[in-house]
């Protein structure tokens, strides 16, 4: 490089010249690249200007500002300089950024193609720019097997906005990518007036007017409530929604609604919505309508209402009922979008702002928890593939919020909460993904030994997400067993509660093969007449039909049976206990909807153990057990309705009638249900702590 420009050291790609001379319009004196050798990333020296991900970011030749380098050049693909700014951390989680995509030998062979031709056919930088934020337009991803491939997609000539210009449509590269390990990220780019007619057609009026839409609900939410109900976003929903930035009227309307069931902590909004019981669901309402519209062109601020929509808890006589198909179709509605807005690949290498990146992420992950936790509690396949994503997981600066200065520092400990749901989400798709897939579970329901196998693996992925929890997400008991009042941030007994309910799902799981079935009864078409002997004659063959029991055979299946069963039980206690002994203020926060389900999924599980019972012991402990939790559940149902409505339901519909009517039950749990057994060693045997970390 020649002596008269900027010290800048030379960077020489596969092949071609340097690309800091060529930047300068310099001729490179290099022939070869220098060989490779390894570089104490910390004991670089610091930039006079840091970034937060500053690792699209080399300094200009004279040294004046920082730009981001991005260059497509034909077949030759992009190579980065990692900034002497970017942090030891960071470099350990994005090294692989500052490789070439292709290896030597692959460079050379296209060598005949031309790849550097037509290098100064591209800009010298690419500066950073907002997808979310396109003037009057949408963004919407290529994915890998798109109509417009990527591949073809990055030989376009873009200008220093990224940005390829059509008719009426626009390509917008990203930045940052391709290199090696990471794919060609492009988004289709369209004019919003063109999509106005497919808005319309899904709109609930004529007309789509967002300033009338705001006017409708300014006089629901009069704005100087509304900033103390956004105030009571940030406290209650925040940390475990931690979905903020920019506020359009279909998300702000979303907010408001979410914050509503807290307005009790703010005495200023005690008169707001005194004397409309109906204020939430028309909030929630107008949320729907806005989403049908904006849906078409979609940016963030729909995907975080639609995030909220979904948190909505079912109220009166719907929180007895499962969730609607409705539900879950919007869920998969609301994970579409999110594969459209590209907020399954990482972002922290692309060209777009700082705080753009951290709000992809945390939407991501909300995205993610939501459907890894309602696929396993209401057992469907789940949405997200897990081949189809590489987003990394969140740390303190994702929860960073612009403009919020010392106010909100802690963010709840920098999203603790949040990061430990999201970690908690993975191995709920673990679980998933090894017992409860249509294919795993006909692979191990009659497997004792390959379902304890695989249960263990997953008991330690468990142990070690407790073991990794902060301090201010731990719980502490007293000797009495009731928690400690001392301040702790909102959410931790719903975290703690979720902890156990995946503990529930593996035990659940190993309990299948311990017992049998009863054979099926046989299909006959009650609208076509049949001889019916055979069904008179299957019914007394050796006992086999309608009125076969289930047969637990310990003997084939050894100690580690009687272990797994009394581990069950043990477990099945301890989240009794634990939602005893919850106070209201661990009520007084947010609980994720789902949770709801999760009480009804303790309650169907405390029936398994009972009916499962293989022996008259086994069937006096789990008959008590029930019995707390029924009592349990109603005295926490007395104040809080919604969550444990649908559980108390489920319990009481199935004990009504009585078990024995509804249920086949062995001779020996017939006893106990009729009271005819006692057992005195139940009430020892029932003095299970509440202490459940191991």
């Amino acid at each position: 490089m020649d002596s008269d420009a900027s010290q800048a050291a030379c960077i020489l790609p596969e092949s071609g010249p340097c690309r800091n001379c060529w930047n300068v319009d310099k001729s490179c004196t290099f022939d070869k690249p220098p060989n490779p050798r390894n570089r104490d990333i910390g004991s670089r020296r610091t930039s006079t200007r840091t970034t937060e991900y500053s690792l699209n970011f080399v300094a200009t030749p004279d040294g004046s500002s920082e730009q981001l380098i991005f260059e497509r050049t034909g077949h030759e693909n992009p190579f980065f300089q990692v900034d002497a700014s970017i942090s030891p951390r960071g470099y350990q989680n994005y090294n692989t950024h500052a490789l070439p995509t292709t290896n030597s030998n692959q460079a050379a062979s296209f060598g005949s193609l031309g790849a550097i031709s037509n290098i100064r056919d591209t800009p010298k930088i690419q500066h950073i720019r907002s997808l979310d934020q396109l003037p009057a337009s949408t963004a919407q991803l290529f994915g890998t097997s798109a109509e417009s491939d990527p591949w073809l997609l990055r030989h376009c000539k873009y200008d220093d906005n990224g940005i390829r210009h059509l008719h009426g449509i626009h390509f917008r590269n990203v930045g940052g990518v391709p290199v090696e390990g990471l794919v060609p990220v492009h988004f289709l780019v369209t004019e919003d007036s063109l999509l106005m007619s497919s808005k319309e057609a899904t709109s609930f009026s004529v007309e789509v007017d967002v300033f009338k839409s705001r006017e409708e609900l300014n006089k629901m939410i009069p704005p100087k409530f509304g900033l103390r109900l956004i105030l009571l976003f940030m406290k209650f929903v925040f940390p475990v929604m931690p979905s903020l930035q920019g506020i359009p009227v279909h998300l702000l309307a979303a907010l408001y609604a979410s914050a509503l069931p807290f307005k009790i902590h703010n005495p200023e909004l005690v008169l707001c919505g005194v004397y409309d019981s109906q204020l939430c669901d028309k909030l929630w309402r107008m949320v729907y309508q806005l989403l049908m519209q904006e849906i078409h062109t979609p940016h963030l601020s729909v995907l975080q209402a639609c995030l909220l929509y979904l948190q909505r808890l079912p109220v009166g006589s719907q929180s007895a009922l499962a969730d609607s198909p409705f539900l879950w179709s919007f869920l998969g509605s609301t994970v579409g979008l999110a594969s459209s807005l590209g907020l399954h690949l990482e972002p922290r290498p692309w060209g777009i702002p700082a705080w753009e990146k951290r709000l992809r992420r945390r939407l991501w992950w909300a995205v993610y928890v939501e459907d890894k936790w309602r696929s396993l509690l209401i057992g469907r396949p789940p949405f997200l593939d897990r081949e189809e994503w590489d987003v990394q997981g969140l740390d303190d600066v994702d929860f960073v919020i612009d403009g919020q200065g010392e106010a909100h520092d802690r963010n709840e400990e920098h999203g603790a909460i949040f990061r430990s749901f999201a970690k908690l989400a993975i191995i709920a798709d673990n679980i998933h993904q090894t017992f409860y897939t249509l294919r795993a579970s006909q692979r191990m329901c009659e497997d004792f030994r390959i379902s304890i196998n695989a249960a263990r693996p997953i008991r330690e992925e468990l142990q070690a997400w407790y073991a990794s929890l902060p301090e201010s997400l731990r719980i502490k008991q007293k000797r009495e067993n009731n928690y400690q009042n001392t301040p702790r941030i909102e959410g931790v007994s719903s975290l703690h509660f979720a902890y156990l309910i995946l503990e529930l799902f593996v035990y659940r799981a190993i309990l299948r093969p311990l017992a049998r079935s009863p054979p099926p009864p046989p299909i006959a078409d009650d609208r076509d007449p049949q001889d019916i002997a055979w069904l008179l004659e299957d019914l007394g063959y050796d006992g086999q039909g309608l009125d076969q029991l289930p047969v637990v055979d310990f003997s084939e299946l050894g100690d580690a049976a009687e272990a797994t069963l009394n581990a069950a039980e043990k477990c099945a206690g301890i989240i009794v206990n634990f939602v005893g002994a919850l106070t209201p203020v661990d009520f007084d926060t947010f609980w994720y909807p789902w949770t709801r389900i999760s009480f009804a999924t303790v309650s169907n599980f405390i029936l398994l153990l009972l009916i499962q019972a293989p022996t008259s012991q086994h069937g006096s402990l789990t008959k008590h057990l029930l019995d707390i939790w029924l009592q349990n559940l109603s005295r926490q149902y007395k104040n809080h309705e919604n969550l444990m409505s649908l559980g108390l339901v489920r319990l009481r519909t199935l004990m009504t009638d009585g078990l024995a009517r509804n249920f086949i039950v062995s001779p020996h749990l017939a006893e106990v249900l009729n009271g005819s057994t006692e057992n005195s060693e139940t009430s020892t045997n029932m003095n299970m702590s509440t202490t459940y970390l191991r």
